[in-house]
């Protein structure tokens, strides 16, 4: 594992933490800076600013997280080069220094999932007309990348909160109003146009809308809403973690956690329990824990034992126990957040890869049954399957981005014109004696 930074002292309550710029040595980059792409931005204080990459209502990971819609703006327009474009944008806002490559990579992942789906998954369920010339089974695992984004993003989320109530509110402001339109319209065409073994009764459908439907045994309408069980369930456990005021001790923790589901894991296994074990997996915390890892190293936070103890502990997971990813591809998700934390991603900010990372969420709420609804069709209608997967990419492209700027981007300015509201209610509010 590279050379990280000793840990710095950290706030021990629910506030963001800053490090004030007399620590720093004239001229010099600490691996947080080189993260954001350059030398510390300073606030009316002199405090340094350590928010990433966020929206300007203050949210950020999660199975959404996104590029603010006035850096997309600019991205639409001009000439030059995207590289350059894309480093002046994110240090265009002062207080809010962006780390693009972060939404790249959930973009990318979005799509080999997808790509996945539609090639090698299609033909397990129902086969293709004629044999492609390829399939990404390879694509499955972007999953793993996904948990990884998210424990960093949250964290960083977490870090900058004041309020553990702001926490869950923003969290359902970004999750649910996507999510619900996902829900209702793949149950909408699964149901019109038929969908062999995914075809489900409206009230499954409508149970599904709570998000925690997995809880009470309620089939997903769409399978890919496995991953936000797990994702909700980290959520959970990070608040949790924030809420007991233990975020400036989140990796020795992380050690421990990762270490009781690797211990717990093979104790069912050697009782003949394997419905159990595979229950105690299901965290998939050695894949958040390094997303944890990479925000806390581009801070400077983790010193160099604390950071091998928690990948060994991690690695140890996939050697000895296994998930359903393998080992290669921990080591991938492993070397990609490392690459992250230390700013040697900055390459990835191609404008498409960029805006497919803004649409990423609602992409994959909505790719799947109803591309395969579309790939089914089009191939009983003589089509190649490589034009009907095309086809298919590009209506969950047309329906991503239609949700992400009439449904989603609208929702959350509701709900940060709400929660200003009620600060200046409260801020207002006449003191009685």
């Amino acid at each position: 594992m590279p050379t990280c930074r000793k840990a710095t002292p950290a706030a021990t309550s629910f506030r963001p933490i800053a490090r004030q710029g007399s620590e720093r040595r004239s001229g010099a980059l600490s691996p947080g800076d080189a993260a954001r792409g350059g030398p510390p931005t300073r606030g009316p204080t002199g405090a340094e600013d350590v928010t990433l990459a966020r929206d300007r209502g203050g949210h950020g990971g999660g199975p959404g997280w996104h590029l603010p819609s006035d850096t997309l703006r600019a991205l639409a327009g001009g000439s030059q080069g995207g590289r350059t474009r894309m480093r002046s944008i994110a240090a265009s806002d002062a207080s809010h220094p962006r780390l693009v490559e972060l939404d790249a990579l959930r973009g990318l992942a979005a799509l080999v999932v997808a790509l996945y789906h539609f090639t090698a998954e299609y033909s397990d369920l129902y086969g293709h007309s004629v044999p492609l010339w390829g399939e990404a089974r390879f694509g499955k695992y972007g999953v793993q990348l996904f948990f990884a984004i998210s424990g960093f993003v949250i964290l960083m989320s977490l870090e900058r909160i004041t309020r553990a109530r702001d926490f869950v509110s923003s969290r359902a402001a970004r999750l649910y109003p996507a999510y619900w339109t996902a829900v209702l319209l793949t149950f909408t065409v699964v149901s019109l146009f038929g969908l062999p073994n995914r075809e489900f009764s409206l009230q499954t459908a409508l149970i599904n809308l709570t998000m925690f439907h997995e809880l009470v045994r309620v089939p997903h309408v769409d399978t890919v809403y496995w991953t936000l069980t797990i994702e909700l369930s980290f959520y959970l456990l990070m608040f949790l973690i924030a809420y007991a005021r233990a975020l400036p001790r989140v990796i020795p923790l992380f050690i421990v956690l990762v270490s009781l589901q690797t211990l717990a894991e093979l104790a069912f296994e050697a009782m003949g329990m394997p419905f159990v074990a595979r229950l105690a997996s299901r965290p998939h915390l050695q894949f958040f824990a390094l997303g944890v890892l990479a925000f806390k190293q581009s801070r400077g936070e983790v010193s160099v034992p604390a950071a091998l103890a928690l990948v060994g502990v991690c690695l140890a997971h996939e050697v000895f126990v296994g998930s359903i990813a393998p080992v290669p591809v921990f080591g991938v998700v492993l070397v990609l957040t490392y690459a992250l934390s230390r700013g040697a991603l900055r390459w990835l900010t191609w404008r498409p890869l960029l805006f497919m990372g803004l649409i990423s969420y609602p992409f994959y709420l909505v790719h799947q049954n109803i591309g395969y609804v579309i790939i089914r069709r089009l191939e009983a209608a003589g089509w190649r399957p490589e034009a009907a997967i095309a086809v298919a990419f590009a209506v969950g492209f047309l329906l991503a981005t239609v949700i992400t700027y009439r449904i989603e981007q609208p929702a959350l300015r509701a709900y940060r014109q709400l929660r200003r509201k009620a600060q200046e209610r409260s801020a207002v509010s006449p003191h009685v004696a």
